[in-house]
């Protein structure tokens, strides 16, 4: 009986020393929460850095815990050789996605609020946690992007089997086309004015700092330093002229920009009468002669 009594006592104080432990660990990361939410300044870096110190704090919380109940001597080495290998067998997925974690954290792959794509899946990325990654999707049946309203969770052993793309990590930019088709007769010359303006126009205030941004780049990786100035681009083919205008834009503003483009540029052509958008058009060259029978029917 006095056996039972101790065993109680001790299961009883590994109880207590453990709830401590986590809500130690949770006031403690509310507070540092709480500082950083004072000091940075920029949403990305202040959810990076909430996201790492939670995932630190809590994994150090159960390991602290497994000593708590194990001990430190012989039996707790035996007893994590057995979970690790238990785990190994059992659990490769969740191995996969820790080492996937551990991927994106060390070789900054992606960070919180950027824009990625991980496999068929494109969004923003709402958190990074040691096993999953959770992305508010855009696309699917919405055109463009913007976003779907779903939340889709991604394991993070997906970078290791898929491509990963990121649209906002080195440069917030990207290079858009649009591409009106003209007819041979328009006058070609001011259809390539008129679309380079509305280009020079919705981009002038993004050039600079996307210049800056893209040297920065250039600097640090072996790509080619490249213009951002809108660019007009004349393709001759069987039925028009293709008119291509390429610009930068913001990777969340693309589809805004886009459609407001297209607008302007209707309006302007409708206005010139020497410029007509061509489509694509069939003509009937000849019909099958119709089959009278003897009965005349």
């Amino acid at each position: 009986m006095p056996q039972i009594t101790v065993d109680y006592v001790n299961v009883l104080w590994k109880l207590i020393l453990s709830l401590i432990v986590l809500a130690f660990t949770w006031i403690s990361y509310l507070i540092i929460k709480g500082v950083l939410q004072t000091r940075v300044k920029d949403q990305t870096h202040l959810h990076t850095l909430r996201m790492l110190i939670r995932n630190t704090f809590f994994f150090a919380a159960g390991v602290i815990v497994l000593v708590i109940w194990l001990g430190v001597g012989s039996n707790f080495t035996v007893a994590m050789g057995i979970l690790g290998a238990g785990v190994a067998f059992a659990s490769q997925e969740v191995i996969g996605s820790f080492a996937g974690y551990l991927n994106i954290v060390t070789g900054s792959l992606y960070r919180i609020g950027d824009r990625v794509r991980i496999g068929d899946v494109v969004g923003d990325v709402m958190d990074i946690s040691i096993l999953r990654t959770t992305v508010m999707e855009i696309g699917e049946w919405v055109k463009a992007d913007q976003y779907s309203g779903r939340i889709v969770t991604i394991a993070n052993r997906a970078v290791f089997a898929d491509p990963l793309f990121n649209y906002t990590q080195h440069w917030r930019y990207l290079w858009d086309e649009i591409m009106i088709p003209i007819t041979y007769t328009s006058d070609w010359r001011s259809a390539g004015e008129i679309m380079l303006e509305r280009g020079r126009q919705y981009s002038a205030h993004l050039q600079e700092q996307a210049q800056a941004e893209l040297h920065d780049m250039v600097r640090r990786y072996l790509v080619h330093d490249t213009p951002v100035e809108p660019a007009l681009y004349v393709v001759m083919t069987d039925n028009w002229i293709e008119m291509t205008l390429r610009y930068i834009v913001e990777a969340r503003e693309r589809r805004t920009v886009k459609g407001q483009l297209h607008q302007e540029l209707l309006q302007h052509f409708e206005s010139e009468t020497g410029i007509t958008v061509a489509s694509a058009t069939f003509e009937i060259v000849g019909l099958p002669r119709l089959q009278i029978n003897a009965e005349g029917c």
